[in-house]
């Protein structure tokens, strides 16, 4: 005969299932506790002596309330309540005292106890210390406020290249909001042509490399190029497994004009004292040159044409020992401006090009508006159209036409009267890259024949004298440029000659 089935009771009251019961209980990592109906504590684990500081001697009989901050007193009527209810309290999150006095992070799972008649007679809790999960949350959020707050742009993205979170800063300096590019591709910021930039970045991540201080080219929302820095580490989940990358991209559009003009003012000085050197070497020779042109002009028997050729070359000269003392604007010029004819100048101009302008083929097409005055120093204007109509015929072919053309006008910003001489050709054009660039200094579209100086002295010339200077340029058929100056045909009302010269 079988020996009769053992009730639920029967076996909990078997000692070799509770003493296992017991084990399991002083074994947990978690404070395993009872109570019981009035709030005084009945059992207490190994776990709970260590997580609240009490040993079981201390706290068995006396009040769980020993381990409530005071503010939070009234939970405990609370929980008994929903015990006698018959109700199961699951992951309450909590605080709880340690026996120091330390507040201790908890989250508490509370089971009614009953007898073996199914008398509710206390409760079971278990308590789970959350302090590293709330410093690790708290930290999180410090980092994540960091991020925020970071004057830099903190992206990530998958390794697939989607855009996976993306904060203040990168909003500010690329112009997408988180929502907008969240989910994205990130070469939506990368100009097309350093598209090939990023499969080799994320092969590199992908295999651990971390990729410091790149520098290159991003793109803001609005089309608009900027300089960048990038540091890029690989993002890796809990188990260590590269998922991802995170960069700071650091906008150095500022730093990079800052080290452009610091290189651009270096070059300068240098060109500066090149300057002093060859005006001060060359100043000799050219005294001897002016006095044999004194000498020759003075000759018994010489011709009227002959003269005239001496004449003109004396004033060439004298506008070259000029220009030596003046080159690049580095030295003050003490010459006044005076009125003179429109047509006086270009005339002179276009008689020192003569033999150039015959030697290549060209035609010179000019018109002139009869009695147009321009106010300015006279050398500086010829240095001007000088530069210009060189230019020009560096830029034409064989056969072409040149274009110079000069009528009364008024400049739009100033509102001053004056003279508009404008050169135009009919050579390649320029480009809409290098329209930006023409004048800076050392830029030039000749190779090997420009210095890159010859706009930027033009600019500064008439800029000093109240004048302006324009182009427009095409380098689709038809192609050509028009170079358009415009300056002062007297010294404008409530205007001092002081105010022209920087």
């Amino acid at each position: 005969m079988n020996a009769p089935e053992r009730s639920g009771s029967q076996r909990q009251r078997d000692p070799a299932a509770l003493q296992l019961l017991a084990a399991i209980v002083e074994s947990s990592d978690d404070a395993i506790v009872s109570k019981d109906l009035n709030g005084i504590v009945t059992t207490w684990n190994k776990s709970a002596e260590h997580m609240f500081g009490y040993t079981q001697e201390e706290i068995v009989g006396k009040p769980i309330t020993l381990i409530i901050p005071p503010e939070l007193q009234d939970e405990e009527p609370q929980i008994v309540a929903r015990i006698r209810a018959g109700e199961r309290i699951e992951h309450f999150e909590t605080a709880r005292l340690h026996k120091n006095g330390e507040r201790i992070p908890i989250s508490l799972t509370i089971s009614p106890i009953k007898d073996g008649h199914g008398a509710i007679v206390g409760a079971a809790k278990i308590a789970r210390d959350l302090t590293r999960q709330k410093n690790a949350e708290e930290s999180a959020f410090r980092l994540a406020a960091i991020v925020e707050s970071s004057d830099d742009a903190i992206v990530s993205k998958d390794l697939n290249g989607m855009v996976t979170s993306w904060n203040q800063a990168a909003e500010r300096i690329l112009g997408y909001t988180a929502e907008e590019i969240i989910g994205k591709p990130i070469t939506l910021i990368i100009p097309k042509e350093l598209h090939d930039d990023e499969p080799r970045i994320l092969k590199k991540i992908a295999s651990g490399q971390r990729i410091e201080h790149f520098q290159t080219v991003r793109c803001k929302k609005n089309g608009k190029r900027i300089d960048v820095s990038l540091t890029i580490s690989p993002l890796r989940d809990q188990s260590g497994k590269i998922v991802g990358a995170a960069k700071i991209l650091r906008d150095i559009t500022q730093q990079k004009s800052m080290e452009a003009a610091l290189h651009m003012s270096e070059r300068l000085a240098s060109v500066g004292r090149m300057a002093a050197t060859v005006a001060h070497e060359i100043n000799n020779p050219l005294e001897a040159i002016t006095n044999y042109l004194y000498l020759a002009k003075h000759q018994p028997g010489l011709t009227d044409k002959s003269r005239s050729y001496l004449d003109s070359a004396d004033q060439e000269l004298t506008r070259v020992a000029h220009i030596a003392q003046q080159t690049l604007g580095f030295y003050r010029d003490n010459s006044e401006a005076t009125s003179f004819a429109a047509s006086e100048v270009v005339a002179d101009v276009l008689g020192i090009y003569d033999r150039k302008l015959k030697l290549k083929g060209l035609k010179v097409e000019k018109q002139i508006e009869p009695g147009l005055t321009i106010y300015t120093i006279k050398g500086e204007l010829k240095q001007v159209l000088s530069n210009l109509i060189a230019n020009a015929i560096d830029a034409s072919h064989e056969e072409d036409v040149i274009l110079v053309r000069a009528r009364a006008s008024v400049d739009a910003r100033s509102h001053w009267n004056g003279v508009r001489i404008t050169i135009a050709d009919h050579g390649p054009g320029i480009s809409s890259e290098d329209k930006k660039k023409v004048f800076i200094p050392f830029f030039t579209t000749k190779k090997n024949i420009g210095t890159g100086l010859g706009l930027w002295i033009t600019k500064d010339l008439l800029e000093k004298r109240g004048g302006r200077i324009r182009f427009r340029s095409s380098n689709v058929p038809p192609t050509g440029t028009v170079m358009s100056i415009f300056l002062p045909s007297e010294l404008p009302a409530h205007r001092t000659e002081s105010e022209f010269v920087a």
